[in-house]
């Protein structure tokens, strides 16, 4: 099974598209926004950035996580449909089941979007 099936959302809410993992902390991937998401496309952003970071922390496993916080988000420019981001997302820490992330997001090869965020999985 993929990380993209293993997701506990798909479309309309699974933003994430494409990912590729670079090594054990670091994935890239890409978000296409489209005239039929169904939030804004800011939040659809974000929301892409932690299912990459849950395809990076979660890959060998049958756990998930929820988006539990975001920190520090900017965003350059509005978000339009046809734009294709293309992010990096880095695992920076793991704190016994809430892990932290740092991604940016860049369009044309500009970057327009950056945050730091958590994941925390259930307890189980």
């Amino acid at each position: 099974m993929s990380w993209l099936a293993g997701l506990p959302h798909q479309i309309p809410f699974r933003a994430a598209s494409a990912a590729t993992r670079i090594d054990e902390k670091t994935i890239e991937g890409v978000y296409v926004c489209t005239a039929d998401d169904v939030m804004p496309s800011s939040l659809m952003a974000v929301e892409a950035m932690a299912q990459l970071g849950g395809g990076l922390a979660f890959a060998n496993s049958c756990s998930h996580a929820f988006l539990s916080g975001v920190d520090g988000c900017e965003i350059d420019r509005a978000i339009e449909p046809g734009d294709a981001i293309r992010f990096v997302v880095r695992l920076d820490a793991d704190f016994g089941g809430t892990f932290r992330f740092t991604g940016s997001g860049a369009i044309d090869g500009v970057e327009v979007i950056r945050a730091r965020f958590y994941l925390a999985s259930p307890p189980g």
